[in-house]
């Protein structure tokens, strides 16, 4: 949840003289307030980073004055390093006579540097905001068993989906009340991605499982199985706002999104005409994104098949009932049907469905004499075999300018890469300067590490129109230098023309550094390109 800016925000900025001040409260578990920290003359920076888990980290000196001298500090210390913080900064509005307070979200003591200096009666600390109760910095391990499981069906045979899975481990682990968990799962049963999500949903019914069980080791933190969880799917960011919700989401594309600030605007707080700097990261941007899953690990694989009518029979020794979980390969001797079924062994026959769906496979989808994975599920009581693809699952987008280019076509890049087209996107972005046109091809291949948790080529296809997307736009990036904006949050849009172009263009903020002596934001942007995929 990020605050919603007001023309009356903006205009307080384009006041002729802005006068800010801090607050700092300590709050207990409740978020009743135990103490108010004074004599703040600065709160040093503020910063905000979209790309770290603990996404607003701050450090402070606190002058001490006259109430702070009577007192013991190393016991107030002691009670505030338990504690949690809350930041404020505000402006004067000249309107109204008063200032107005902007929340700046919750935070813990984490720096081990935190120290008195007697001589000037002032106190150094570094607050991170509440992912370090995740982490590890300020506690965050999971004990109480040796082994710590979180199966993806319940007692019943029923999905748990992911929403299910983060919101358990908040209340149970991370003692969390307070939180925005989004229902997360395949890329087109997402509203961001997909027009006619809610079709989708109700055409793929178990679009938003937790893809498998999870298992960790006594000792492990709240942030390990999150991460794990938010990588179940690309795109995905785990995050504490400026109010303390704990947000699970998908990182805003921002295609449909309001321009928040105008480029009128930003060139009325600029701090100087000197106040931007334009990086082109041209040796980490690609404009062609490989994608490699998994080696399946597959629990059995026969060569031996045969197509009966709509029916492969596949042959398996040792084989004499079908088990909910189980991986098996096959190599099939003709192309599949429309409605194409399998059975083991002369066991009933099962539908081969596409992933988590009610719907079978495309016909043509499997060819002979290749390799191909399904794997075997218990749904409402009856067996299904879910198709994961090939053996390797595998996916490629490419940035074009064009989706009709004769050369850059879906069969080239199935040909070179060695790639099933139907796991090819073409992203298109018809201005962009990066493309396969204007660059020529420059691939990124990915495997291994996290991607080893990827075992369906659909989950391949979507991480790599996700990878490809920030290989190809985000390392197109202007930084600039505006009065300082207390209300600004990263993953918005904004409208800014540079210094060397006749027009402005759109902007996503990537993050946002607060320097509270000099009263100023320094912004960090990265083009937003309208796209869609072919």
């Amino acid at each position: 949840m990020k605050y919603n800016i007001t023309q009356y925000d903006k205009d307080l900025l384009k006041q002729e003289s802005v006068d800010y001040r801090y607050r700092l409260f300590i709050v207990g578990k409740d978020r009743n307030v135990l103490d108010t920290l004074y004599g703040i003359q600065s709160i040093g920076t503020y910063n905000i980073d979209s790309e770290s888990d603990a996404r607003r980290t701050v450090s402070f000196t606190l002058y001490l004055d006259e109430c702070y001298r009577n007192a013991s500090l190393e016991s107030r210390l002691a009670d505030w390093i338990g504690c949690d913080f809350e930041l404020q900064i505000g402006i004067y509005s000249n309107r109204d006579g008063d200032y107005v307070w902007y929340p700046c979200g919750y935070y813990l003591i984490t720096d081990a540097n935190t120290t008195y200096n007697s001589l000037d009666n002032s106190l150094v600390c570094t607050l991170s905001d509440w992912y370090s109760k995740f982490n590890g910095a300020r506690n965050g391990q999971i004990g109480g068993a040796p082994t710590i499981s979180i199966p993806n069906e319940d007692e019943n045979g029923q999905p748990v989906t992911i929403k299910q899975t983060t919101e358990g481990i908040l209340k149970s682990e991370a003692k969390i009340e307070n939180y925005i968990v989004d229902d997360i799962g395949q890329f087109y049963g997402m509203p961001q991605n997909n027009p006619d999500y809610e079709q989708y949903r109700n055409n793929y019914p178990a679009w938003n499982q937790q893809p498998y069980d999870l298992e960790y080791q006594a000792g492990c933190t709240v942030s390990d199985i999150l991460e794990e969880i938010r990588s179940f799917y690309p795109n995905c960011e785990m995050y504490f706002d400026v109010y303390g919700n704990f947000c699970f989401q998908l990182i805003p594309s921002c295609d449909h999104d309001p321009v928040l600030l105008d480029d009128h605007f930003l060139q009325s707080i600029l701090v100087a005409d000197s106040s931007e700097q334009v990086q082109y990261d041209i040796a980490n941007i690609k404009n062609i994104t490989e994608i490699f899953g998994a080696d399946y690990d597959v629990d059995r694989f026969s060569s031996l098949c045969s197509t009966s009518s709509d029916t492969y029979a596949v042959s398996l020794e040792d084989y004499t009932s079908y088990s909910s979980g189980d991986i098996i390969a096959f190599v099939p001797d003709t192309a599949n049907k429309g409605s194409m079924k399998i059975s083991v062994n002369s066991l009933p026959a099962i539908p081969l469905y596409r992933e988590y769906t009610t719907i079978y496979v495309d016909e043509g989808t499997l060819s002979p004499n290749k390799t191909y994975v399904f794997q075997v599920k218990k749904v409402d009581g009856e067996y299904v075999a879910y198709f994961l693809g090939q053996y390797q699952p595998h996916a490629l987008c490419v940035l074009t300018n064009d989706a009709g280019d004769s050369k850059y076509s879906k069969s080239y890049f199935a040909e070179k890469y060695n790639c099933d087209e139907r796991n090819i996107t073409l992203r298109v972005e018809p201005d962009s300067p990066f493309s396969v046109q204007r660059l020529g091809e420059i691939p990124d291949v990915k495997s291994g590490d996290e991607f080893e948790n990827i075992i369906s080529d659909s989950v391949a296809v979507e991480n790599s129109i996700y990878y490809n997307r920030i290989s190809s736009s985000v390392h197109d990036v202007v930084t600039i230098a505006t009065k300082m904006i207390p209300f600004l949050d990263v993953n918005v849009k904004v409208e800014y023309q540079k210094q060397q172009e006749d027009n402005p263009s759109q902007y996503i903020i990537k993050s946002v550094s607060n320097n509270t002596d000099s009263f100023t934001s320094n912004i960090t942007m990265y083009r937003f390109y309208p796209l869609y995929y072919v």
